[in-house]
């Protein structure tokens, strides 16, 4: 067994470059270990596939935020010989949270990753691109795309660019017209006169760095939990989000305007190209159709105590 730990030096507040090297090179293990330090947007990706192309049983750890986390997913994705752990170091790491109680602090344990157990759970797919968590269309896949807009402002930092692009989305990007398909069937409450806010294909639980979006969905049951929010007024808005990143929206009938299905394909149809996000990351599609794959990744859970 070969263990390579993928590093993103760039992934949250600090740098754990120094921090995990001390980790690993104290692991007890006879097995082949190698670390390797991004370069830059796609290395990990790179790196992950090149390494998973070989062949032989890998293990391979994205060490960083949710970002680095779904590069190395794209990169090993179809590669039955390859397990996936993640060691949280971004600012968001809502992929770990679906696993409470563990808490965090164990996929940070160098030494309990390698040694724990594997489980399979499914993956959403949509042209060759992946997502082990969430994937969504409309106001938050907005939020994010717009984010890199304000970064650019002078004296804007990351946490700044994002509560502005909420604010600009909340009064422009609020109605989305699509139509909906749910495993082939037309979804009644979306159509190009009834707009949507949102919709959240849930593989994992939460996004956004803890929001709550799929309180009931579970990694390993062959289904998308789908939430859907019809256009809401900015005044509705604010008083349903509290609820929704609580998880506390689904089945709830003081918000009639959201609806939860359970589903295994997605297909959204707009007259231009749609945001649609992937575990953060932005993808302009055409009329795209998210998948659901069964058992399609192995994962690696930290050793229990």
């Amino acid at each position: 067994m070969r263990h390579i730990f993928i590093i993103n030096p760039a992934a949250g507040k600090k740098d754990s470059t120094q921090e995990l090297r001390r980790q690993i090179h104290s692991l007890k293990t006879d097995e082949s270990v190698e670390v390797y330090i991004t370069k830059g947007v796609g290395d990990a990706r790179r790196k992950a596939q090149t390494e998973a192309s070989v062949g032989d049983e890998l293990r391979i750890y994205s060490c960083g935020g949710d970002g680095t986390a779904n590069e190395v997913l794209s990169g090993i994705a179809g590669h039955k010989n390859c397990a996936l752990g993640i060691i949280p170091l971004g600012s968001g790491n809502d992929f770990v949270r679906a696993f409470e109680p563990l808490a965090k602090e164990a996929f940070l344990d160098v030494q309990r990753m390698i040694e724990g157990e594997e489980r399979s759970i499914d993956l959403l797919e949509c042209n060759g691109n992946y997502s082990m968590n969430v994937m969504s269309v409309g106001f938050d896949a907005e939020v994010a795309k717009n984010v890199d807009k304000f970064k650019r402002w002078p004296m804007v930092s990351g946490s700044f660019a994002y509560k502005l692009s909420i604010v600009y989305c909340l009064f422009t990007k609020r109605r989305h017209r699509v139509k909906i398909l749910l495993d082939g069937e037309p979804f009644q409450k979306a159509d190009y006169d009834k707009t949507t806010l949102l919709a959240v294909g849930g593989n994992g639980k939460f996004y956004g760095g803890g929001i709550k979006a799929a309180p009931l969905a579970d990694l390993s049951d062959g289904y998308m939990d789908f939430v859907h929010a019809n256009t809401l007024s900015v005044l509705k808005f604010a008083t349903m989000i509290g609820i929704y990143t609580k998880g506390e929206h689904i089945n709830n009938p003081k918000l009639p305007f959201i609806t939860f299905k359970r589903c295994k394909k997605i297909k959204f149809i707009a007259e231009e190209p749609i945001a649609l996000n992937l575990d953060g990351e932005i993808f302009m599609e055409n009329n795209p159709e998210v998948t659901l794959l069964e058992g399609a990744l192995r994962i690696i859970l930290p050793k229990q105590k």
